[in-house]
């Protein structure tokens, strides 16, 4: 048996929690230790990432009925965040929050979203296949057996757009030249009928979500027309030259919507990333996305070169360590190997480093490091000592905004709440295996686990990728179903069963027919057996010489 663990959950429904508690027992052998934390204020729920980090917990339920900007603003935290202990996040939502908040819920990043309700078997069921999958036993429901190509979506957060296309964070694979197709908020006949793009580029530098890379995408605005076999030539060349039109006409108006809007979108300036094991911006302080920059915390560096070439900061604040601290992980020697990659790697941007808790001052410690751009403090880490600063580096820099770092066209930057913000990449998956809980699908594509892909049919889903197997040159995957209600369970159910009862009875018909033709075919032999034997020609065919298979 493992060890009792820590199941966090954010939120106040006290029925809901309750009725959670139940389901496990019942249904796991896990031993598990129920924590329920709810707050109101803004800087209480976000302290509330010190509760994961400090806590370790295996599990943690967010709710985001209440307050809900401010848990989903901790689920991103909890997301983006590299700690030392890996955890399954779920997100819940009731039904009276809207389907905006379901997308977004799934677009923080979060592991598993449910609609509560009074039936959480699946809840439960997911939770334990993601931690420990031998713990939880199999309910037996119908598994439907089918061969259907359905259409499935990456869910991915745009960043802004401009006259020609939108620049996208994703983990959706995909590489320069790619034509794709992908569904997003300004997908109108009179804007940009076509879902297909061009991949202008790729990268992993300068993120700003959770995803693993950003692209910038060219719409191809209206989809090109294919005339059928042996149309008039000059039929063809009016239908073309139709579309150039409309794709004119739809540039021009993406244009005139891009500069009305350029004003009402203000892009954040200057990256500030905060290296502090004690999360000082966390610890009851207003949220870290309402100041004026983009603020990045991480208790240390784990991979020094990878993450500062995704964050790409202006400002880097170092919480240094005393040696003398058991296993310290921000120590003078992180220090001067932060120093070492910047000069390295990344001196096209410079970024200046602030040491706090540091015992020289600034002169000394820039000779050692030598590096230039490097302040010291003998405070300790202060939020708005850092903030201050950070004004003045960001006058000093003359304002970078993220706008200038892709080019000088007008963009309109897409708040991350708004519901615009979120597209779909969309690909095709074959699905061969369905049940109310899970499914097995096969798809041509790198699918990496942990991934959500969005299904539309039977039902409006999410499907949790847990399970990647190699077959040829197709992959199988294997997902959890959630992210639905009561009715799209319904639903649900009734699309399984109909299958799954359909391939029984075609199985116990055909067992059937089989048994009357196998019956039929012995009765005449015996009777034909019986005639050559019997001196009087009686024959007995009282007995069936074969048993219904139906009966057995």
């Amino acid at each position: 048996m493992a060890s009792k663990l820590t199941f966090l959950f954010f939120g106040d429904d006290e029925a809901y929690f309750k009725t959670l508690q139940a389901e496990f027992k019942n249904s796991t052998r896990l031993e598990i230790n129920f924590i329920n934390v709810f707050e109101r204020e803004e800087a209480k729920i976000q302290s509330l990432f010190l509760k994961v980090y400090r806590g370790r917990p295996a599990a943690v339920f967010i709710d985001f009925s209440k307050q809900t900007q401010e848990y989903l603003h901790l689920a991103r935290l909890l997301m983006r965040t590299q700690l030392d202990h890996e955890f399954v996040t779920i997100g819940l939502v009731d039904y009276l929050s809207s389907n905006d908040v379901l997308s977004e819920c799934i677009a923080t990043g979060v592991n598993l979203a449910y609609i509560k309700s009074t039936e959480t078997f699946d809840v439960v069921y997911d939770v334990i296949k993601c931690i420990s999958p031998g713990e939880i036993d199999s309910p037996g429901f119908a598994t439907a057996k089918l061969n259907e190509t359905w259409e499935a979506g990456f869910t991915s957060k745009i960043g802004f757009i401009h006259k020609d296309g939108l620049h996208v964070e994703t983990n959706f694979k995909l590489a320069k030249g790619d034509r794709l197709r992908i569904n997003h908020a300004w997908l109108k006949k009179d804007l940009v009928p076509s879902k297909d793009v061009f991949v202008k580029s790729v990268t992993t530098s300068n993120l700003f979500y959770q995803y693993q890379a950003s692209c910038e995408l060219d719409f191809i605005f209206v989809d090109e027309y294919l005339p059928p076999e042996g149309m008039q030539p000059k039929l063809v060349a009016d239908k073309k030259f139709e579309r150039d039109k409309l794709v004119i006409n739809c540039k021009n108006n993406l244009k005139k919507w891009v500069k009305e809007n350029t004003s009402n979108s203000v892009a954040k300036t200057a990256k500030v990333l905060i290296v502090d094991r004690d999360f000082n911006f966390y610890q009851n302080q207003p949220r870290t996305d309402k100041y004026p920059y983009i603020v990045r915390c991480i208790p240390y560096f784990h991979d020094m070169g990878d993450e500062l070439n995704r964050l790409r900061p202006q400002v880097i604040a170092f919480a240094l360590e005393s040696d003398e601290e058991p296993a310290p992980k921000n120590s003078n020697e992180q220090l001067m190997k932060l120093a070492e990659v910047v000069k390295a790697k990344f001196e096209d941007f410079k970024p200046f480093i602030v040491v706090f808790n540091c015992k020289v001052d600034s002169a000394y410690l820039q000779g050692a490091m030598k590096y230039s751009n490097v302040l010291a403090t003998t405070s300790e880490l202060s939020v708005g000592l850092l903030m201050r600063m950070a004004e003045i580096f960001e006058k000093k820099r003359g304002g970078i905004t993220e706008g200038t770092m892709f080019d000088d066209r007008e963009k309109v930057f897409i708040k991350k709440s708004s519901p615009s913000s979120i597209c779909e990449f969309l690909t095709q998956v074959k699905v061969i295996k369905f049940s109310e809980l899970d499914v097995t699908f096969e798809a041509d594509i790198d699918i990496p686990v942990g991934t959500n892909l969005h299904l539309w049919k039977p039902v409006d889903m999410y499907v949790n990728v847990r399970a990647v197997k190699a077959q040829g040159k197709t992959t199988e995957y294997y997902g959890l179903i959630h992210c639905m209600g009561e009715v799209e369970k319904q639903e649900l159910r009734k699309f399984v069963n109909a299958i799954f009862f359909k391939d029984h009875d075609a199985k116990v018909k055909a067992d059937t027919d089989q048994f009357k033709k196998l019956n039929s075919m012995k009765l005449k032999e015996r009777i034909e057996k019986e005639k050559l034997e019997s001196p009087d020609g009686y024959i007995n065919t009282s007995e069936d010489p074969v048993k219904n298979p139906q009966e057995s």
